[in-house]
């Protein structure tokens, strides 16, 4: 069971068994999860504003493109991904454009473990999330109420 059952996911990777088994794992956490096989179809995805996303998980190398690419684009999305997550074998963090390493986006190195891959993707999100403002009550001043 999950805490923030509001997620949605967009997992993007060429390999289907990956693809599947990643997404897989997500949903049985209670995750809303909208997968795409390649990296034209994950970038139509990012493209229509009518599918919300709140984390990306991209593979970072397709036959079609560049994880490295759909990240980028994901950082220009109205409305904001709160995660970005690049699962690689073949890129450091080093080699992130620094407009990736601004946004924060999170390097996950193949191989790994899909619990892995779950606690960098929650450590992502609750680093990125908007801060909800708390608001101290106001004291009265000469016996009028605030």
């Amino acid at each position: 069971m999950t805490t923030n059952p509001s997620r949605r996911l967009l997992v993007v990777d060429d390999e289907p068994e990956i693809l599947a088994e990643v997404a897989a794992y997500l949903r049985r956490r209670g995750e809303t999860v909208v997968t795409a096989s390649s990296f034209t179809q994950g970038l139509q995805i990012l493209g229509d504003d009518t599918v919300p996303i709140d984390v990306l998980i991209t593979d970072g190398r397709m036959p079609d493109g560049s994880g490295i690419d759909l990240l980028q684009a994901a950082v220009g999305r109205p409305g904001g991904i709160q995660a970005l997550i690049l699962m690689t074998g073949h890129f450091e963090e080093s080699d992130l454009p620094a407009e990736l390493q601004e946004a924060g986006v999170v390097v996950v190195y193949k191989p790994f473990s899909l619990a892995a891959l779950y606690r960098e993707m929650g450590a992502a999100w609750e680093a990125n999330r908007p801060i909800q403002p708390t608001f101290e009550p106001v004291p009265a001043v000469n016996g009028a109420s605030a």
